[in-house]
């Protein structure tokens, strides 16, 4: 991985190629049975959906929707489709897209959402032909994964309608944490991560997309308490660290292998312009 000295975001290079993107993503979302991994997240992630649903609900009023649950929604990077499935037990017309056919395939037989393989840079034409122009656009821990987000994100502004919201979270580089470990926190993972955004680049992407960002959370909890122990515990890992380092017990160096299951997550809302 290599970053950039002036935005200071992270990324791999070479990036690897849509074939082999695509064998690693075939098997990240089977189970822990078959050889994925995806069943070690799943918990934690569907623990974020009701709050992550009430961001919708609330994007969706701002547009005009009644009680906020009016509205199209387009969930990218959809995985097996448990957001999809939340938004639409919520009463949200959501629907999902995502390069796993695992996933999809999940999420069409077992969960009953509507869900496509694909890349949305490559399909946003056919999107907006077949299914007309969405609301807003979900981008949940996805951004990190894509080959090229600048595409992505302008192939999602063509399928949002003027004005529409897109919603993202994705973990943060450059932050008090990263800078306290550097390399260490849990995001730098290639070749699941391709990226890792600081907020500088992340703002400097979306408005390269053609977007405006409307509002910015270095630290994305699903509720206060949650906040305050994530930036505690992260806080005295940081601080034991870097006096181990300082007393010679451990190397502390860039970009290591060694990583902990700490890190800030970014959450972001952006508006078509």
């Amino acid at each position: 991985m290599y970053r950039c000295v002036a935005c200071k975001v992270a990324f791999v290079h070479p990036v690897p190629s849509d074939a082999k993107l695509a064998e690693f993503y075939s098997t990240f979302h089977k189970g822990d049975d078959e050889g994925g991994v995806y069943d070690a997240m799943e918990g934690r992630m569907q623990a974020d959906f009701p709050a992550k649903v009430g961001l919708v609900k609330a994007a969706l009023a701002r547009l005009g929707g009644a009680g906020g649950g009016a509205g199209r929604v387009l969930d990218v990077g959809c995985g097996k489709g448990y957001f999809v499935k939340a938004a639409c037990d919520a009463g949200i017309d959501a629907e999902g897209i995502d390069l796993s056919d695992t996933g999809v395939r999940f999420a069409t037989e077992e969960l009953k959402v509507r869900a496509c393989v694909g890349r949305i840079d490559t399909c946003a034409e056919e999107f907006v032909r077949d299914r007309g122009m969405f609301d807003v656009v979900t981008f949940w821990a996805t951004i990190e994964h894509v080959p090229d987000p600048v595409a992505t994100l302008s192939a999602i502004r063509r399928v949002l309608r003027p004005g529409g919201m897109l919603l993202l979270d994705t973990g943060i580089g450059w932050d008090w944490l990263d800078r306290s470990l550097p390399g260490r926190v849990q995001w730098y993972d290639p070749p699941q991560h391709l990226y890792v955004f600081s907020e500088a680049s992340m703002r400097h992407a979306l408005q390269a997309s053609g977007f405006t960002t409307v509002s910015f959370d270095g630290c994305f909890e699903r509720s206060p308490v949650r906040r305050l122990i994530r930036r505690a515990r992260a806080a005295v890992l940081a601080t034991g660290l870097r006096v181990g380092a300082a007393l010679g017990r451990m190397k502390h160096g860039p970009f290591v292998q060694t990583k902990y299951p700490i890190g800030n997550l970014m959450s972001v809302s952006a508006r078509r312009d």
